[in-house]
Formats: structure tokens, C-alpha cells, sequence
């Protein structure tokens, strides 16, 4: 997909180019528990999944396919693989590698984590920072006042 090779996925998560990138992992752990980190070179994201989070994406997973598939220009996040860590005594850890959405050539205005939700999905007005990521209901305020998505 996006003709991104085996090669340049093993260069961007070389173990030695990323240490600082995992140790600083943690910092960015959200409230559902998972963390995820970007690749040193930025091209790549790497997310932990639950398994209720992996058995919804399994499930859209024909679907998201279809939509790449009819609309290989949309700007929906590509996601590259799921892989599941299993070590000896500890419980397995799904990893989800996607690539950067914010790379996608120009500007990036505004950035969103969006869940389909609108449950504490809303990053207040004095919390917001210059380049900060907002919430849904930010979104839905945002289109109020100006068409910047257009389908």
C-alpha cells in the first residue's frame, strides 16, 4: 500500500535509531492506557491495541480495505500491519503500525483523535496548544463556523 516497502519500514523502526523514541514512549500514554510513539524519522506510528480494539478493527477490516481500495487518495490513516508480541510470562501486546497522517504533503491545520464519540471528547478552549491535538466535539464546533472537509 502507498508503495511503502518491507526496507524502508525496517529502517524507520531500527532498534538503535528509535531508543530515545521508546524510552519516550511513556510520556505519551493516553487515558485508555496505550501509548504509542513515533519512528525517528516521523514516517511511522506505533500504537498498542487491546483485543477489543483489535477484534473492531478485524471486523472493519473489509470495509476499511474497500474505502482505501475506491479512494486511494483519502486521507484516512494507513495502517500497515498488526502484530502481536507473546513473551513468556507476560500477557501478549498488540502493536499497530500506521503511518504518519500529519505527512501528507502540505499545512496541517488542525490535527484530531477522533472516536466517534462525544463522551470527554472535547479539549478545552484554554487547554488548546499551538499544534495540540483536539477531540470530536472540537471538530463538530469547528465545522460549525467553517467547511474545511469536504467529502
Amino acid at each position: 500500500m502507498d508503495d511503502v516497502t518491507d526496507a524502508q519500514i525496517q529502517k524507520s523502526l531500527n532498534t538503535e535509531l528509535n531508543r530515545t523514541q521508546v524510552f519516550k514512549a511513556k510520556e505519551s500514554a493516553g487515558k485508555s492506557g496505550s501509548f504509542f510513539f513515533f519512528s525517528y524519522d516521523k514516517k511511522f506510528l506505533i500504537k498498542t491495541m487491546n483485543d477489543r480494539e483489535l477484534a473492531v478493527f478485524l471486523d472493519a477490516l473489509p470495509t476499511y480495505l474497500y474505502h482505501l481500495k475506491k479512494y486511494p487518495a483519502s486521507l484516512i490513516a494507513r495502517i500497515y500491519g498488526i502484530f502481536t508480541v507473546r513473551m513468556e510470562n507476560i500477557v501478549p501486546v498488540h502493536l499497530l503500525l500506521m503511518a504518519n497522517s500529519a505527512q501528507v504533503g502540505g499545512p496541517v491545520e488542525f490535527c484530531f483523535d477522533l472516536k466517534g464519540s462525544i463522551i470527554n471528547r472535547e479539549v478545552k478552549k484554554s487547554e488548546i496548544t499551538k499544534g495540540g491535538t483536539l477531540k470530536d466535539v472540537n471538530l463538530q464546533d469547528l465545522v460549525k463556523d467553517e467547511v474545511f472537509l469536504l467529502f
